[in-house]
């Protein structure tokens, strides 16, 4: 019972990092209807640009954090404004394909600046280590939990309790009505691509205090795919259950399957998972259901 519980924490754990990339994913989707494929890259850049704060710079832990996001945001915001505005009106598709390209563009611009190599990325933060009769969580893990809880519960009350996150929703429903009523949709998605990258900033400052920092970490990015698209493209609810449920699917198959020989199951997993819910549920978990008339 006892390994049965740590696995399901564990799984929790993870989910909640997870949870936050899809969060990331989900906001732009809502705002224009565009994947944003450079998920990746932008977690990686910003964890790197953290890591020059803090690391090279010694700047206080809470300076480097929140510079380290206003950087993110910043970056963001350019790459919306030179890349995505100029594709407003037209069909979402473009914009999509457009990160696509993004993503190459900026996985080569990392690779260029930061080179291979794999950067030491230890936060020292306080041990939160739990240990609870047999089970252990460490405290690597525990923090990632808490900083990707923490900053989801942030976004949601900037989304539901601000007149900015009107704003944002109002443009989410619609671009056309939300400008007619006098809001400025321009200047809202870069808000929405802004607040995106600063969550996956902080998701990418998780996973790297595990060990270390390289390029490569942007593989990670990948998970945020069976994330959004098991709990539905369009709910910010389904990013945070499809996070969970991506988690917990990783922690039991690398519990129970993986021993049995299927080495890198754990990997794969997560997508079958995703097939088999797009099967039943072609729109996620809580996606909302389209009908369109052809």
């Amino acid at each position: 019972m006892m390994e049965i519980l740590q696995v399901i924490f564990s799984g929790l754990l993870t989910g909640m990092v997870y949870a936050l990339l899809g969060l990331g994913i989900v906001m732009i989707f809502k705002a224009s209807e565009a994947f944003n494929f450079a998920v990746g890259e932008f977690l990686v850049i910003g964890a790197f640009l953290f890591f020059i704060l803090f690391f090279d710079l010694k700047l206080p832990f809470i300076v480097a954090l929140l510079g380290g996001l206003g950087l993110s945001g910043l970056f963001a915001a350019a790459v919306e404004r030179l890349t995505i505005q100029p594709l407003l009106g037209r069909n979402p598709i473009s914009m999509t394909i457009i990160t696509l390209g993004l993503a190459s563009f900026l996985r080569a611009i990392v690779q260029l600046v930061f080179g291979a190599h794999s950067y030491s990325f230890s936060l020292d933060l306080p041990d939160l280590t739990l240990e609870i009769g047999d089970m252990i969580f460490l405290s690597e893990q525990v923090w990632a939990s808490l900083l990707s809880g923490c900053t989801f519960g942030l976004v949601m009350l900037f989304l539901f309790r601000t007149r900015w996150g009107v704003a944002i929703r109002a443009t989410s429903e619609s671009q056309a009505k939300a400008m007619a009523y006098g809001i400025n949709a321009r200047l809202i998605l870069v808000v929405v691509w802004s607040l995106s990258a600063a969550c996956i900033a902080i998701a990418g400052i998780a996973i790297s205090n595990f060990g270390s920092l390289t390029y490569l970490t942007a593989m990670v990015g990948f998970r945020a795919i069976p994330v959004v698209l098991v709990g539905g493209m369009d709910s910010i609810g389904g990013a945070l259950a499809g996070g969970l449920i991506v988690g917990l699917c990783e922690a039991f198959v690398g519990a129970y399957i993986e021993p049995m020989g299927l080495i890198g199951f754990k990997n794969v997993a997560p997508y079958i998972l995703l097939l088999l819910v797009l099967l039943v549920r072609p729109y996620g978990l809580f996606g909302t259901v389209r009908i369109e008339r052809v």
